[in-house]
């Protein structure tokens, strides 16, 4: 999350100027440049304070107070701002340009200095796609009797396939692998595989044909995955919209592909959850998972216990904790307090209680706890947040 030049945080370095008188402005000297980098190897400082404007597209700021220490902070620069003399800054532009106007006092002088912290260019990271899916080509749902026996092929486009039932062996370039129940594997083009059954099973699966932009193939190729659950509401989500005929849907069946895709290069460093074992199970679990959310929130200034919601819905509490691990994979007490926490946020944005009142509505039991929690997850407490409010 970035922040802005409007957080009470940049205090530090300057703060927000509204507006310059016409008779301010004839008195200083002006300054209007283009900037086109992505990244910084060093810091400005000046003898006197300065005023920056953007004048058109998204900059961001990198302040420190000591350019030999890696303590900085980086911020998009919004509405007109004023930096304290002697703090250490320089600009990227997020954007592919942009423009920004410099005002200071006649005889401002500036001195730049490189940082000895790191060798490197200090860097804005883009937030830009590393997987890419132009196109679906085919999606179908197969059942394959015992015995069945496909001698193989290779293509310019990846396939995936998801086994929703029984078992399948398959080679991809003379390598032997077997799929059982929820597994998944993706063939990458031009690589040639064969598909089968045993003697004594059938199978039914689902396969993909798609065309994918990735930098490294290798990432999710000549391995079978298993589906936990997120991978598989993906999938089922997938199914769901392909069978729609509204507005957008092949955008979304994109969505989901891509959503399946990056869970599979983040497989191994996410905790799995296991998949309901029926599908009567899985309704099961988002009936009942869906009152008692139903009930939290319909009683969120209330203070709810886990004794009181397992009473209240018959459920023991490991089969709760498991019920929210598994769907929302967060357990029930934390559920409960980020859903207040939240709340607590936007009574603070109405100003119409205060801080304390607030603490007291939602049942925390003291002022000084709500203020820890609110700190501890928002990073700041209640009244520094309702100083950036005002601000």
């Amino acid at each position: 999350m970035f922040n802005k030049t409007t957080s009470y945080i940049f205090n530090r370095y300057g703060e927000i100027i509204n507006d310059l008188s016409r008779r301010q402005t004839i008195k200083m000297q002006h300054q209007n440049f283009k900037l086109k980098n992505k990244s910084i190897t060093n810091f400005n400082v000046y003898n006197d304070d300065v005023i920056l404007k953007v004048t058109s597209g998204i900059v961001m700021l990198v302040v420190t107070l000591d350019p030999d220490s890696a303590e900085m902070e980086k911020f998009v620069i919004h509405r007109m701002i004023k930096i304290k003399r002697g703090v250490f800054f320089n600009l990227i532009s997020i954007t592919a340009s942009a423009k920004v106007e410099m005002v200071c006092e006649f005889g401002t002088k500036k001195r730049t200095v490189d940082y000895t912290f790191s060798t490197a260019p200090i860097e804005y990271e883009r937030v830009i796609p590393t997987v890419e899916i132009p196109e679906i080509y085919a999606y179908y749902y197969q059942v394959r009797n015992a015995n069945y026996l496909f001698p193989g092929e290779s293509h310019t486009f990846w396939e995936l396939t998801f086994i929703d039932n029984g078992t399948l062996n398959t080679t991809i370039d003379n390598e032997d692998y077997q799929l059982r129940n929820f597994d998944l594997i993706l063939y990458a083009p031009n690589q040639f595989h064969t598909q089968s059954t045993g003697m004594h099973e059938s199978c039914s699966y689902l396969t993909i044909l798609f065309e994918m932009n990735i930098s490294d193939p290798s990432l999710i190729s000549n391995r079978i995955f298993s589906s936990h659950r997120d991978i598989h509401n993906a999938l089922n989500n997938f199914i769901k919209v392909s069978g729609n005929e509204l507005y957008f849907d092949n955008d979304l069946m994109i969505c989901y592909l891509k959503e399946l895709i990056i869970k599979l290069l983040q497989y191994d460093f996410l905790q799995t959850t296991p998949i309901a074992s029926t599908p009567m199970q899985q309704r099961f679990e988002n009936e009942i998972l869906n009152e008692i959310i139903i009930y939290i929130n319909e009683n969120i200034y209330q203070s709810l216990t886990i004794e009181e919601i397992c009473h209240k819905f018959s459920i023991s509490r490991s089969s709760l904790q498991t019920l929210f691990k598994n769907n929302l994979n967060v357990a029930p007490k934390q559920y409960i307090s980020d859903l207040k926490l939240n709340k607590s946020k936007l009574l603070i944005k109405e100003s119409m209680y205060t801080i304390s009142e607030i603490s007291s509505m939602l049942g925390f039991a003291s002022i000084h706890y709500f203020s820890r929690k609110f700190k501890q997850q928002f990073g700041l407490t209640p009244t520094d947040y309702a100083k950036t409010i005002y601000n």
